[in-house]
């Protein structure tokens, strides 16, 4: 009998990419803008920033912070970052965080988990503060009763600390666990090994049908 969900959340309760894709134009207009620079120039020198940091930093949820980017694509530019790093961080995030919706199908899922007794978790990489805060413009924070990042953790997933943070959190055995994760090596591989039950979630497809079987699978019943 399953006891808890756990959730992925990038690409697993709303998608990602499109949105990324919306607030990275929204940055490269403002620097490009405010700078006097074309496109290209701004490109070759957010590229360098992003990969600059992730190989400083290696693979923990540091290197995902956006305001790092920020900040050395403007010092590979030759620019001073302190007052339009902060602008750029901000531009991203406020027109992802706006846009922001749910999967068609999650609520309905939800809310079938809460008439259940069933205890939803979120368990994803990346920074604490941002997630809170995309958790809050999805409108689920009433609904996810504990939060695991890697931050948190000091590892990103499929690292066996992260499964084992949210176990201590839920006090609920594997086995009554199941994880739902876009991932099959970070989610589904990741979960298995510390002993839940995992649903693989495609993003690409008709997100209804999937959390509509998910939720059958995991009630015990039809809907």
């Amino acid at each position: 009998m399953i006891k808890a969900v756990i959730f992925d959340l990038d690409d697993t309760l709303y998608g990602y990419e499109a949105l990324d894709r919306e607030a990275r134009e929204r940055v490269r207009a403002l620097v490009c803008g405010e700078l006097r620079i074309a496109a290209e120039a701004y490109d070759r020198a957010y590229a360098y920033g992003r990969s600059e940091t992730k190989r400083q930093l290696g693979d923990v949820a540091a290197s995902h912070n956006r305001l790092l980017y920020c900040q050395k694509t403007l010092e590979y530019l030759g620019v001073n970052p302190m007052p339009l790093s902060l602008r750029m961080y901000e531009a991203y995030w406020g027109t992802f965080l706006e846009k922001m919706k749910l999967f068609e199908g999650v609520r309905e899922f939800m809310d079938c988990m809460r008439e259940h007794g069933i205890l939803m978790m979120i368990c994803t990489d990346l920074t604490a503060h941002i997630q809170h805060r995309k958790i809050e413009a999805l409108g689920i924070a009433q609904d996810i009763k504990y939060l695991v990042t890697s931050e948190e953790a000091g590892k990103e997933k499929p690292a066996p600390e992260m499964f084992a943070l949210c176990l201590n959190k839920l006090g609920v055995a594997p086995e009554e666990i199941c994880y739902i994760g876009d991932s099959q090596t970070k989610d589904v591989e990741g979960a298995k090994a510390a002993g839940m039950q995992a649903l693989r979630f495609y993003p690409k497809k008709p997100s209804t049908k999937q959390y509509k079987a998910f939720a059958e699978m995991i009630s015990g019943r039809k809907q």
